[in-house]
């Protein structure tokens, strides 16, 4: 008899400690490739960032949406953005501009973002606001020429309003990268391209530089780190895609669900649909 209850314990310990070391949490991540953002995308996010260990819980969300809701109200009724800049004038009605709530910089908190593109192309902007526990005020985290593409890494891409210099069907652009302790966006880099079979010379009267050309796909490109413009150190294409693998690597685009900037769209972010 003993051995028999002996057996029993034994066995049911068993289970127990099988069942206990298996009742662990699997994360997986089956996100796929997603198309890059445009100015009247409103497909939903195909990306989800969890944010990274040491994230505070966020206990104001009320706070946060009332913020932004507010900032939207006085866009629309007073035509001012949050950093008090006047908004350019419309070219239609506002309901031509785009807003939405999201996550972009990871940092656990939702961000404001304002695509003001119903106006002509000087007074396009597209701003990434955030929201500031201390002061209750809205903190500008990037301010750039629309759209503005982000990676679920913290790296952001801007292409140029123009391009009417010699990069051909190569459209120059700036990228960023989010800085947590500034919680802002900084620039890393603004980068520019020659097309071989546009002519000319350079602002230093140089012909195409066939020698940096060592590819020879025809394309050399100009990576400007200090924010000014400089075309006197073109490189060849092997270290402009090592440049930017640096920073994208395997990082994938966020596609943002905007919403038109109407007083029924912001509504919403006082019914809570965004919390």
């Amino acid at each position: 008899m003993k051995k028999i209850l002996s057996l029993f314990i034994f066995t049911v310990l068993c289970v127990t400690f099988t069942a206990c070391g298996n009742n662990q949490a699997v994360h997986t991540d089956d996100s796929g490739d997603t198309l890059p953002p445009s100015a009247s995308s409103t497909a939903r996010a195909t990306v989800t960032d969890t944010p990274e260990e040491g994230d505070k819980v966020v206990d104001n969300l009320d706070d946060i949406y009332n913020a932004y809701f507010t900032a939207l109200e006085n866009l629309i009724q007073n035509h001012t953005f949050p950093d008090g800049t006047e908004a350019g004038e419309l070219s239609g009605d506002m309901s031509e501009n785009m807003f939405a709530i999201y996550d972009v910089d990871n940092d656990g908190k939702d961000e404001l973002i304002i695509m003001y593109s119903g106006t002509i192309i000087a007074g396009m902007t597209e701003y990434v606001f955030g929201y500031d526990d201390e002061t209750g005020a809205l903190q500008t985290e990037l301010q750039e020429f629309p759209p503005v593409t982000f990676y679920n890494n913290g790296i952001v891409k801007v292409l140029w309003s123009h391009n009417q210099g010699r990069a051909g069907e190569f459209w120059p652009y700036n990228m960023y990268q989010y800085n947590r302790d500034s919680d802002s966006y900084v620039l890393v880099g603004m980068v520019d391209a020659w097309d071989k079979n546009i002519p000319g010379t350079d602002s230093q009267n140089n012909p195409f530089p066939s020698d940096i050309d060592k590819s020879e796909t025809g394309f050399v490109y100009y990576i400007m780190k200090d924010g000014q413009y400089d075309d006197t150190h073109p490189v060849d294409v092997s270290e402009y895609n090592e440049w930017v693998n640096d920073y994208i690597e395997d990082a994938l685009e966020i596609q943002i669900q905007y919403m038109d900037l109407t007083e029924e769209n912001i509504s919403q972010i006082k019914s809570g649909l965004w919390e």
